[in-house]
């Protein structure tokens, strides 16, 4: 948990692909057993994960001292004011927070019906709520070409 950051849930919520969740599993960990059967949704999520960790590192410094005006703007759901671009991208943190508690659930005993319906939804919603935000995507770098 990133320890300049107050209140203590936001640091969690920013650390959220790291945290420790049911029985130390972290969203990460998780993602590991679920890409065995789901590999192409696991590349989806990982690629979401990294936008916006790269946007909340972009806002490191309004994180470590606004910490308590954020919160409360992402609890109150305030989607204005100067900081309106990171309370969107702290919701979506917030959405793959949640499924990372799902998905830990479910890579305790992987037996049981995997939640592709509530991943395929946070992945839709949180890919359209960061494109929105403006939050770039990945770019891929092309393999090198053949050499002639």
């Amino acid at each position: 948990m990133p320890a300049d950051i107050e209140p203590p849930a936001l640091a969690r919520l920013v650390d959220f692909a790291e945290r420790p969740r049911t029985r130390d599993w972290s969203l990460r960990a998780a993602l590991v057993r679920y890409a065995q059967p789901e590999p192409q949704r696991v590349n989806d999520l990982l690629e979401l994960v990294r936008r916006v960790e790269w946007a909340l590192g972009q806002d490191a410094r309004a994180l470590a001292h606004d910490g308590e005006e954020l919160w409360s703007a992402l609890d109150a759901g305030d989607a204005s004011g100067p900081h309106a671009r990171l309370v969107g991208v702290l919701r979506a943190a917030r959405d793959l927070d949640g499924l990372g508690d799902l998905l830990a659930a479910w890579a305790l005993d992987p037996a049981r019906d995997r939640p592709d319906g509530e991943v395929d939804r946070v992945i839709a919603g949180v890919a359209e709520r960061l494109d929105a935000l403006g939050v770039p995507r990945e770019e891929r770098a092309r393999p090198p070409g053949r050499r002639g």
